[in-house]
């Protein structure tokens, strides 16, 4: 199992990359990212990180929750989460990372 990203890290714990080539590999992977945190308006205190490359969905770090952009952009989901979607949830006791984009659009 790959080692769980560290969301608290700083740029004086992870140098500079010694190759253009890994720093414009590393823009390319997480633009996307970056923009839908933009479009969504993602609140920065939310923390939201990009997992780092090797990572899986069970390796979020203790106090993060994995979830798949496809939520915000194809279920049009948005945080915080609205009542409604909090009591189907609570209804079914399902806790959101145990949806996929599929069972979402289904809320």
């Amino acid at each position: 199992m790959a080692e769980p990203s560290n969301p608290h890290s700083t740029s004086a714990e992870n140098p500079e990359p010694s190759s253009p080539v890994a720093a414009e590999e590393e823009v390319e992977v997480n633009a996307p990212f970056k923009t839908l945190m933009r479009d969504i308006q993602m609140p920065p205190e939310y923390r939201a990180t990009y997992p780092q490359e090797g990572d899986t969905a069970g390796d979020a770090p203790a106090g993060y929750v994995t979830m798949f952009s496809d939520f915000f952009g194809d279920c049009n989901l948005r945080l915080p989460l609205t009542n409604f979607v909090a009591e189907v949830l609570e209804y079914y006791k399902l806790h959101i990372s145990q949806l996929n984009p599929l069972g979402m659009t289904r809320v």
